[in-house]
């Protein structure tokens, strides 16, 4: 594909298979499609022939048989479809399934008690969903038809699609004025590039298939395109597999009302096998609620098992922590103990020296007070020197006198 379907050649590259809108950020696979695909006049090689069920998918699903792949799908993601169909669809209106695959959707419409036609490219599977299933089904295209259909329904169909702007038209012209088309197609986050795209949703890349989808949608691209086809009210609901792999909406010219559960119930209830459907949309229901109480303790057994891992990591680090801090206080406590005994000897020696600075201090003061006496004495002493000096000098004298 060189152009985008909203007719933008201004491609930018995204993995070497698709390339990406910069105008609507549709990708689109770089494959040289040719425009016989959807003719499946050969069933055993073409795109969409029997083969592609015989082998592809039920290597996909990981079955031996196509009645195994029916038997699944009928349990899970039908049921799941069910449950919404009836909150948008008119209870027994008309609907056409467009893609039906193995007709599992369709025959549990018929169940339901909707009037309802079905349509399938390959021949080999439109006479094996006649024979198992019993339903309204026509091997081709999709036929558009005015005001025919008060539901249009294509599931894993809109992303295989070379012209998926005149599909939606054929569908807006085939639905009455307050019908609704109901679409499942792969999504992914525009915002992120292929890198982040693979880290925060790695699922996806299962639907980079080149040779099969077209075109893989953002929100804000189907939205776009949406409303190209005159969809201008779009309401998108949970994804049977998670919304950061596919995306399920439901879209009508007109306001979108919810039908009324009460309505609802009084037409299962009225139907041959309504109460059927009934049951199993609630055995569904309470299996997603066990399965997600199953996971959900298993989250917090992981979490539990983390924290249990983190816990005995952190008394590992405690142990050693507290057996090198035991070592270190024995190594303190020897320190301690050498410290005392010097402390001991210091203060005996200590004691020792008290007792000689006494002594010292008494003998000090011995010799200070026989000091003072030996200074009293020898002033005296100077005292008497000085007198008989003076004595001398007054004898000379007057011996000096004599002579």
């Amino acid at each position: 594909m060189k152009e985008c379907w909203c007719g933008n050649k201004n491609l930018n590259n995204y993995t070497k298979q698709y390339a990406r809108c910069n105008e609507c950020h549709t990708l689109i696979s770089r494959h040289p499609f040719q425009n016989d695909i959807y003719e499946v006049d050969n069933d055993e090689d073409g795109l969409y022939g029997k083969n592609y069920w015989d082998i592809d998918m039920i290597r996909a699903a990981g079955k031996n048989t196509l009645s195994e792949v029916l038997d699944m799908y009928l349990t899970e993601r039908v049921v799941y479809w069910m449950k919404y169909i009836f909150r948008y669809v008119t209870p027994g209106g008309s609907v056409a399934e467009v893609g039906c695959g193995l007709g599992q959707l369709a025959y549990a419409l018929k169940c339901a008690g909707f009037e309802q036609i079905a349509y399938e490219l390959s021949p080999g599977i439109c006479n094996y969903i006649r024979n198992e299933l019993k339903i309204q089904v026509r091997c081709g295209s999709f036929e558009e038809k005015k005001d025919a259909y008060d539901a249009v329904l294509a599931f894993d169909l809109f992303e295989h699609l070379l012209e998926p702007l005149d599909f939606l038209k054929q569908c807006s012209n085939s639905l009455k004025e307050h019908g609704v088309l109901c679409m499942q197609t792969p999504c992914y986050d525009s915002n992120l590039d292929y890198k982040e795209m693979m880290t925060q949703c790695p699922r996806f890349e299962e639907q980079l298939k080149e040779e099969q989808h077209v075109y893989l949608y953002s929100k804000t691209a189907i939205e776009r395109i949406l409303q190209s086809a005159g969809f201008r009210h779009i309401v998108f609901v949970p994804a049977f597999f998670g919304d950061d792999y596919d995306m399920f909406l439901f879209a009508s010219k007109q306001s979108i009302q919810m039908n009324k559960e009460q309505e609802t119930d009084d037409y299962l209830n009225r139907v041959s096998n309504g109460r059927l459907i009934k049951a199993m949309i609630r055995l569904f229901d309470e299996k997603q609620e066990y399965l997600q109480k199953v996971r959900t303790e298993q989250e917090n057994s992981v979490e539990r098992l983390k924290q249990n891992e983190r816990l005995t990591e952190l008394l590992k680090e405690s142990e050693a922590d507290r057996a090198a801090r035991l070592g270190q206080v024995q190594h303190l406590t020897e320190l301690l103990t050498e410290s005392e005994a010097d402390r001991a000897a210091r203060l005996e020696q200590v004691q020792h020296l008290t007792e000689l600075l006494k002594e010292s201090e008494a003998d000090r003061a011995a010799r200070l007070e026989q000091i003072h006496q030996l200074s009293s004495m020898l002033e005296e002493s100077e005292a008497d020197r000085a007198a008989r000096f003076e004595q001398i000098q007054h004898l000379t004298e007057l011996l000096k006198k004599k002579r």
